[in-house]
């Protein structure tokens, strides 16, 4: 078979060593365009956040509390990890409360007592719905008032506020001192201890008049605007909180944009042939050869692809910890609660998702460089030995410290060595250089080997076009260890808007876009090494992917903007782009099978089926989970009810499990057939992959499409019916449906579960099966990646 004639992008006089002009210039422009609206979208925050008065007074001037007893009390939010138990400003983690709503909740009740008292001199129970009503209607005028004075940076509250600051501290008295902790969290929360970033005094009254400021953005307005400092989010009908017309209209707008952007990328798409073509004749397939010699570097590696599955277990473990949390308060009456509480338990699961997920990458990325060069570079497997034991260093330290800032234990340099609170970015900062570091050794040990190999291009008999794919698979590894820079910008007292600015870099643009690029490319790569697709008709592919892409994933992190304090301009950006973000997604469902066909299409011999099924289904869930998901809660007038509620989650688990917990399998699965012996890989073996690959896939379907979409549909009903506070309370698990639909869950876990046993009973069986170390025979025998075929 051979491939129809590619359309080029360029003229007929376009230069021959210049052949992706025109697609290398768009991407370099789109990323540009991009990142030049998003980094101004970064420094308008300094004038667009809310607010954080050095003092808030009453009306005669009395101080209520100080901006430093305010830092304070948000580090003692971050030290006590409570974004790993509920929410602030709908960001964090969905077991406990959403704080902002339920400190504006509970402020609004103090209001309407002080004004029953004042006005009629009774209990607010005792007032009939008339005179309810008028405290109502007059709250709702009071709170949208902006009292905040910027010449003196002072903050001034009603009598009737101050009623509301002095319930919310109560209420948080008695949920973290005076009672029984909140489900799941050990007892005593809160240390009293004073430490970097806190000052003397009650840290929960503390962390009280944190909550209560911000239910204060989220209620008053911004000067010379009709919308609050959060664009009025959240839901909160007493305090005047309704959704904004923008909202409906730029979700409206996303709708028509994501079908013409799905037209328009189907029609360049075919105008010019920008998919991959298969490089063989199916009368004569060509079979890579997997059990070529290896040199010591490679053989090195497979203790990576133990420690993955390892840690991938322990994940999987504190994850379904977790979703018993949300059932009772411990595990079937052992009160674990006291030693493993739910936030730690929540930090624990995230962290070891990126880690052993980046550990994969690093591996496998390891394993091509003396592919890439030809030979073992000198010390290569020393490197190879430092990088794994720092990576457990991390690991280990850093998981130690979360747990010691949780429990409050740590106290002197808690942000450093602990926790530092931001969900997906828990790691102290020492740890966050550290991983960092480590990150940038691997990019070290690519050099070794890429670099090289980048020089031999315009050589005789090197594919040019090879060589391309070499630099753009080292460009978008360097990126890695750069964009989680981004994660250092956040200290303990950065203002909520900057550090979730940032945050978000890390957890969206991180993790779903330079993740993905990466993703992209190494597939185009694999593609190209296992002589399934040709060189020429793969580059095209990746720049038109990485193109739409960037394009949309870069402005589409606007959706996460939307209620932070930001400016209201995210919401348009934010709604249009994220719609666009399906259309690449999409397209590589395409891309998927494509790749799946030229691996059955090249005879039943192929040796690397169980990477190609993985492959397959990461297509899949990039369609299902990351893009059909993202865009239902992605929509501003579903996400200013839905935000944070089980839908959030249900996205997550379906994209990061769905695609880089997939692809990362899949590469594992590449990398450790070429380092192992041939007889390690028999049939049995590969029977054992496909179940492993069916249960993962089916415990996650069900996991995602039984119990978390369908738990979050009876969620969002309820923000939509009686307020976002209500809908978030942990009392919301305790009715019969959601109890059905949690214990629901359990066996799809248990498939799921049975999916990585399954699995690490086949790495440690190959892992125990691996070629010796050859570096003579490897240089000898080497079938130099960039030649001319």
């Amino acid at each position: 078979m051979h491939p129809p004639r590619e359309v080029t992008l360029d003229p007929p006089d376009s230069p021959p060593h210049r052949p992706y002009r025109r697609l290398a210039t768009t991407l370099l422009i789109t990323l540009v365009a991009a990142f030049s609206v998003l980094i101004a979208g970064g420094l308008a925050i300094f004038h667009n956040e809310a607010p954080r008065p050095q003092q808030v007074v009453d009306s005669n001037g009395v101080t209520m509390f100080t901006k430093s007893q305010l830092i304070s009390g948000q580090a003692v939010y971050e030290k006590s990890g409570l974004a790993d138990y509920g929410t602030f400003l709908g960001n964090g983690s969905y077991l406990g409360p959403d704080y902002t709503a339920e400190a504006l909740h509970i402020a609004l009740g103090g209001m309407h007592r002080y004004y029953a008292q004042q006005l009629y001199g009774h209990s607010w129970d005792s007032l009939s719905k008339e005179q309810q009503g008028g405290i109502e209607g007059r709250v709702k005028q009071e709170v949208r008032v902006n009292r905040y004075n910027s010449g003196t940076d002072t903050l001034t509250l009603t009598p009737a506020q101050v009623a509301g600051l002095d319930a919310v501290r109560s209420y948080y008295h008695d949920q973290f001192v005076s009672g029984k902790a909140p489900q799941g969290l050990k007892n005593a929360p809160i240390s009293q201890k004073t430490s970097d970033y806190l000052v003397d005094g009650d840290k929960v009254n503390q962390l009280a008049e944190y909550f209560f400021w911000g239910a204060w953005i989220s209620t008053t307005n911004r000067p010379h605007s009709d919308t609050t400092y959060t664009n009025n989010w959240p839901y909160e009908p007493a305090s005047g909180n309704t959704m904004p017309a923008s909202a409906m209209t730029w979700t409206a707008i996303s709708v028509a944009l994501l079908v013409l952007g799905l037209g328009a990328v189907i029609w360049f798409q075919r105008r010019y042939d920008l998919d991959t073509k298969l490089s063989f004749d199916l009368q004569h397939p060509q079979l890579p050869d997997p059990d070529r010699p290896i040199t010591t570097s490679q053989r090195k590696t497979g203790k990576y692809f133990l420690l993955i599955m390892l840690l991938f277990g322990a994940q999987i473990l504190y994850g379904e910890l977790l979703a018993h949390y949300y059932i009772e308060d411990g595990f079937f009456g052992l009160p674990i609660q006291n030693l493993l509480p739910f936030n730690v338990a929540k930090s624990w699961h995230l962290q070891l998702a990126i880690f052993w997920i980046a550990t994969a990458w690093l591996g496998a990325a390891a394993y091509m460089v003396p592919r890439l060069l030809g030979r073992e570079p000198r010390r290569q497997g020393r490197l190879i030995d430092v990088l794994f034991y720092s990576l457990i260093f991390v690991v280990v330290g850093s998981l130690i410290g979360e747990w010691l800032s949780m429990m409050g234990k740590g106290n002197k340099g808690w942000w450093l060595w602990g926790a530092t609170g931001w969900e997906y970015l828990e790691l102290g900062k020492v740890w966050q250089f550290l991983f960092i570091a480590a990150m940038g050794l691997w990019v070290f040990i690519l050099l070794r080997g890429f670099l090289p190999a980048m020089r031999r291009a315009g050589t005789p008999g090197v594919d040019t076009d090879r060589t391309r794919l070499t630099t753009m698979l080292l460009i978008s590894a360097v990126a890695i260890p750069g964009f989680y820079l981004a994660s250092l910008f956040i200290l303990p007292n950065s203002h909520v808007t900057y550090a979730d600015y940032w945050r978000w870099w890390i957890v969206h643009l991180w993790v779903e876009g330079i993740f993905e690029c990466f993703a992209v490319i190494l597939i185009g790569w694999l593609m190209v090494d296992l002589k399934l697709a040709t060189s020429r008709s793969t580059i095209r592919a990746l720049y038109f992917q990485l193109i739409l892409l960037m394009g949309t994933g870069v402005v589409g992190i606007g959706h996460h903007y939307f209620w932070i304090g930001d400016n209201s301009i995210w919401i348009p950006l934010g709604a249009c782009f994220s719609a666009l973000e399906v259309v690449p997604l999409c397209l590589l469902v395409w891309e998927a099978w494509t790749h799946y066909r030229a691996y059955r299409e090249n005879g039943a011999q192929f040796p690397y089926k169980g990477t190609f099924m993985f492959l397959a289904s990461m297509g899949v869930w990039n369609a299902v989970g990351a893009g059909a998901t993202g865009f239902l809660i992605n929509a501003p007038a579903i996400n200013y009810f839905e935000h944070g509620t089980q839908w959030t989650p249900a996205h997550a688990h379906a994209a990061m499990a769905g695609v880089y917990a997939f692809f990362s399998i899949a590469i594992m699965l590449y990398a450790l057939r070429n380092i192992s012996r041939r007889q390690a890989w028999s049939e049995k073996t590969e029977a054992w992959i496909r179940r492993s690959c069916w249960a993962l896939n089916i415990g996650l379907a069900g996991m995602v499409f039984v119990s978390l979409m369908p738990l979050g549909f009876i969620q969002l009903a309820d923000a939509v019916a009686n307020g976002y506070w209500h809908a978030r309370m942990t009392s919301f698990y305790d009715s019969t449906l959601a109890k059905v639909l949690l214990w629901g869950r359990l066996p799809w876990d248990l498939v799921f579960t049975a999916g990585v046993v399954m699995l690490l009973g086949v790495v440690i069986h190959v892992v125990r099966n691996l070629k010796p170390a050859q570096d003579q025979e490897m240089a000898e025998s080497h079938q130099q990646w960039d030649k001319v075929e």
